[in-house]
C-alpha cells in the first residue's frame, strides 16, 4: 500500500508554474537592461577613442606639414596653417568626414566630421554623447581649430571650447 505522502507527491504538478515564469522573465529583463546599459557606455567610449585618435593623427600631420614648410623656406603666397583645412594634411580623411560645408546636410547621421570654412573650424558631431559635457552646454558638437599653442613654439589642433567626455 502506498503512503499518503508519496501519493500527494505523485499527484502534484512538477512543471514550470506561471509564477516561476514571471520571476524568470523579470530576472532576464533586469539582466538585459544592465547588459544593454553597459553596451551603450562601451559604444560611447569607443566613439570617444576614435575621435581622439583622429585629432591625434591630425596633430601629427600638422607637425609634419609645419616641418616641411620650415625645410622649404618661407613663401609669402603660402596660406598659413591656421587658415587651412587640417583634414587635407592626412593621407586619407576619416571614413565619416563629410567635407567642407557651412551647414550640415539633413541626410547626415551623427558621428561625422566636417570643416566649416567661414570659422575655420573642424567640427565633430558625436552619435552617443550622454557623458559629454561641453563648456557653455549650448551645442552637442565638438569644435576644433588650428591655433598656436602658448606653451609650444608650434601650432596644434585644439578644442575651441573645453569639454569633458567621461
Amino acid at each position: 500500500m502506498e503512503s499518503v505522502a508519496r501519493r500527494r507527491w505523485r499527484d502534484k504538478s512538477h512543471g514550470f508554474g506561471l509564477v516561476d515564469l514571471a520571476v524568470a522573465l523579470a530576472l532576464l529583463a533586469a539582466l538585459l537592461y544592465f547588459l544593454l546599459d553597459r553596451l551603450l557606455i562601451m559604444q560611447e567610449m569607443a566613439e570617444k577613442t576614435e575621435m581622439e585618435e583622429t585629432v591625434r593623427s591630425i596633430n601629427y600631420a600638422l607637425r609634419l606639414e609645419a616641418a616641411s614648410r620650415l625645410a622649404r623656406g618661407s613663401d609669402p603666397r603660402r596660406t598659413p596653417l591656421e587658415k587651412e583645412n587640417p583634414i587635407k594634411w592626412l593621407q586619407t580623411p576619416p571614413r565619416n568626414y563629410l567635407g567642407e560645408m557651412s551647414k550640415v546636410p539633413d541626410y547626415a547621421k551623427p558621428a561625422y566630421w566636417y570643416f566649416q570654412p567661414e570659422e575655420r573650424q573642424l567640427i565633430y558631431r558625436p552619435n552617443r554623447a550622454e557623458h559629454l559635457k561641453i563648456e557653455g552646454g549650448k551645442s552637442r558638437e565638438l569644435r576644433f581649430a588650428v591655433r598656436a599653442d602658448a606653451n609650444l613654439a608650434q601650432s596644434s589642433l585644439l578644442p575651441v571650447l573645453p569639454y569633458d567626455w567621461f
